[in-house]
């Protein structure tokens, strides 16, 4: 089966789809395409929009003026198995029974897979029917964890106050595909603001952070066929850490959003609700969106002028975060 690397794919490099996955979802009948793929889709976007909301400080200290750190932060986001299937209805499709007469079923979405087979029934007027096997995952198994990783550097300003900025530069990770991914965060430091403040044990300070994703996919080039990804994820948080010299702690609790939207686009061949095959073009255009409260906790220590850390957030996908880095 023909592999072609789709949306999240793009960045997370094991995800895949097939091209019979893709017509699977257009046999289905172009308006019952959109209501499937808008679920089945949904856990890839709010996981994207989750794991770039991490990795973006170690400490509530910010920078003196013209300080600097670079280095690399690695992410892992864990999916909840109840995230790896959706409660398909027949009733919110046009013409859409389930083969074995069911009306709801639990089905795989884009990281999830199906047990068996999962046949549904478009029927195509009294004396026509079509059986269409519902797609797995976009993997050859169950998703369990998304990785991540970046560049990130940082610089303090003025008035307590310090800038982030991370990178993705635009990689090809597979023949066809190009991801790239950037953002930019805002960290000022309260407890520069008075006298008393300075002689508590910890530092308090917030953060304002925001990152996007973009992923293409060259299906097939004759065709024209082509997926494309774009995601944008927000951070608002608090952060405290310890005044230690070598081992600190620190945490952070924090409201994250955003939304994903992935397109499908070219031209299509699939069957419509009468049986007659008809051309189909840019099939699919879903937005998912993700939004929750996160609380953070990790540790850094720091030798010379490196620096290592590691945090785990409590949010809707749960996060390990890794970081290296080196400055002043």
């Amino acid at each position: 089966m023909k592999k072609c690397i789709l949306l999240f794919a793009l960045f997370f490099g094991y995800l895949a789809v097939s091209q019979t996955d893709i017509d699977r979802i257009l046999d289905i009948g172009i308006d019952n395409a959109h209501t499937f793929s808008q679920a089945y889709f949904e856990p890839a976007g709010e996981s994207l929009v989750n794991i770039m909301s991490n990795g973006w400080y170690t400490s509530g200290k910010t920078k003196k003026l013209w300080h600097f750190e670079v280095g690399i932060v690695g992410n892992l986001s864990f999916i909840r198995k109840d995230k790896r299937s959706f409660i398909l209805d027949t009733r919110e499709y046009t013409d859409v029974t389930f083969q074995d007469g069911q009306t709801r079923r639990e089905v795989a979405n884009a990281v999830g897979v199906n047990s068996e087979d999962v046949v549904v029934v478009i029927n195509q007027g009294q004396v026509s029917q079509l059986e269409v096997v519902l797609p797995n995952g976009i993997g050859d198994s169950e998703v369990k964890s998304l990785p991540s990783g970046f560049i990130q550097a940082s610089v303090g300003l003025i008035k307590s106050t310090e800038i982030k900025v991370r990178f993705l530069p635009k990689i090809s990770a597979v023949k066809g595909s190009k991801i790239r991914l950037y953002g930019v965060a805002f960290q000022h430091e309260f407890t520069d603001w008075v006298f008393p403040l300075k002689r508590w044990p910890v530092r308090l300070s917030g953060l304002l952070g925001y990152t996007n994703v973009k992923g293409f996919y060259d299906i097939d080039a004759n065709a024209n066929q082509e997926v494309t990804v774009n995601t944008n994820s927000w951070l608002l948080s608090g952060v405290v850490s310890t005044k230690l010299p070598v081992l600190n702690f620190y945490g952070g609790l924090g409201y994250y959003f955003g939304s994903s939207r992935a397109k499908v686009l070219g031209v299509y061949q699939a069957q419509n609700l009468s049986g007659i095959e008809e051309t189909i073009v840019d099939p699919i255009n879903v937005k998912n969106k993700g939004r929750g409260i996160k609380a953070t906790f990790g540790t850094e220590v720091k030798f010379g002028v490196f620096k290592a850390n590691m945090d785990y957030s409590f949010q809707n996908y749960r996060n390990l975060s890794l970081g290296l880095k080196f400055g002043w």
